[in-house]
């Protein structure tokens, strides 16, 4: 589906008034060279979590990060920013949270998460009405009304019906981020433990992944319903 720059401005605007976001939109890029990086856009000058860069971006901010500043090990190698420690991708480390009952079901669990294999050299963070570049994926952190209305707008011309995956862990990263980019299809999660204790989530806030693709769509159908 074609799509510019000039469309980042009407759909962030737009999905803000439409839905009354108390977050603006985020607009997420992968990169693979600092030359992609558009002008105006600075290295984040703190190591924090990529779902913190999140909530720092819906609150304004733009800036880009490589793996260096991603406190998070687990949600920066499933993005592919770097390999996956050993000790998360045998399950080890959330077994040791004492969040599954065994071993064997933490690997299956972290086996299922949606995962980027190419490596890149960094992402992008901006507010999506104030992005110059074209997004590869889109964050909305909204309520259960909106993620309602937003169901409505992406089935209202695709005829198919909304499936969220989800496991309660790498929630705005391998959820949010990583299930739209490589299905291209929406996709609703809950957050998880490491989000909710290092953002200011809300307790009944929900994030909702768009792929570039759902954005224009969803925009128009937002006009008729």
């Amino acid at each position: 589906m074609d799509y510019k720059i000039e469309d980042n401005k009407k759909i962030g605007i737009g999905l803000k008034n439409r839905l009354n976001l108390r977050r603006l939109p985020v607009a997420i890029k992968f990169f693979n060279d600092e030359n992609e990086i558009p002008e105006g856009i600075e290295r984040i000058d703190e190591k924090i979590r990529h779902c913190e860069m999140v909530t720092k971006a819906a609150d304004g901010e733009s800036f880009y990060s490589t793996a260096e500043e991603q406190k998070c090990k687990g949600g920066s190698s499933a993005m592919g920013l770097e390999d996956v420690p050993p000790k998360i991708l045998s399950g080890e480390f959330y077994h040791t949270l004492g969040r599954f009952d065994s071993l064997e079901t933490a690997k299956s669990v972290v086996d299922n998460i949606p995962r980027i294999e190419e490596k890149s050299a960094g992402i992008l963070y901006a507010p999506l009405e104030n992005a110059n570049f074209i997004p590869d994926v889109v964050i909305i952190i909204t309520n259960a009304k909106n993620g309602m209305e937003i169901a409505q707008g992406i089935v209202y011309n695709n005829g198919d019906r909304v499936r969220p995956s989800f496991a309660g862990i790498q929630s705005l990263c391998a959820d949010a981020v990583n299930g739209p980019y490589i299905s291209g299809k929406p996709n609703v999660t809950l957050a998880c433990s490491g989000s909710r204790a290092y953002t200011d989530l809300d307790d009944d806030e929900l994030i909702i992944g768009l792929a570039k693709d759902n954005l224009k769509p969803l925009v128009d159908a937002f006009t008729n319903i």
